[in-house]
């Protein structure tokens, strides 16, 4: 008698149910089991990881595709996401610069740029510094030190920061160089802040930091 043929006789002899429900069972597993292995390998591209504000940064996503990078970020402000590849670090005179788009109107003032010196992002002894703009056409720039956020230069406006259009689209390019003595900031070609190398963290990781409930588009990255 084949396997076919001793399910037919079971299910004669009035045990479908049991038969039915184990295998319906063991599909729902291996479909269950490849769904969440599908959305934890989709959430970001491999020898990236993300440093949420709090939690684990599981509602943030990044895709790569060529030279675009395109984050989605999750909701509630804990998922400010510190984006980071263990092979993007720098020491000495270097310069980090990426084009950021912003593809929908924020629902608030939300700010996204870049992250650099770096060091364990991992842990609970994080630091870094990060340089963002935000909707109005204002630049920020901060220290992280664990828990613990520093403003260098607080909101600020200035008029090389393109502001968010009627389309709630906006699209700047951001750059932070470190040359010798001095840490230059510039958005769009335009200098906008300089400050002294000594007295910040400038070695190390580099990368993205994006604000919670945006979606952003990062192009001409040059490191």
């Amino acid at each position: 008698m084949t396997l076919l043929d001793r399910f037919y006789s079971k299910i004669a002899n009035g045990r479908p149910a049991i038969l039915l429900t184990i295998c319906f069972g063991l599909a729902a597993c291996f479909w269950a089991t490849q769904s969440a292995v599908e959305a934890a390998g989709s959430k970001l591209p491999e020898g990236w990881s993300v440093r949420a504000d709090s939690g684990t940064g599981e509602n943030n996503q990044l895709s790569i595709d060529g030279g675009v990078y395109h984050f989605m970020m999750g909701g509630p402000p804990s998922d400010n996401g510190t984006f980071y590849n263990p092979a993007w670090t720098a020491t000495g005179n270097h310069t980090l610069s990426a084009t950021f788009t912003q593809n929908a109107a924020a629902t608030h003032p939300t700010a996204y740029g870049l992250m650099f010196g770096g060091s364990n992002l991992g842990g609970a002894d994080q630091m870094y510094l990060y340089f963002l703009v935000r909707q109005a056409g204002e630049y920020y720039i901060a220290n992280r030190k664990g828990a613990s956020v520093t403003a260098v230069t607080p909101w600020t406006a200035n008029k090389a920061i393109k502001p968010q259009g009627a389309d709630g689209h906006q699209t700047n390019t951001l750059s932070v160089q470190v040359a010798g003595a001095n840490v230059i900031f510039s958005v769009n070609g335009a200098e906008v802040n300089r400050l002294p190398a000594a007295g910040l963290q400038v070695n190390g990781l580099y990368g993205f930091r994006i604000g919670h409930r945006l979606d952003i588009t990062v192009t001409n990255v040059m490191k």
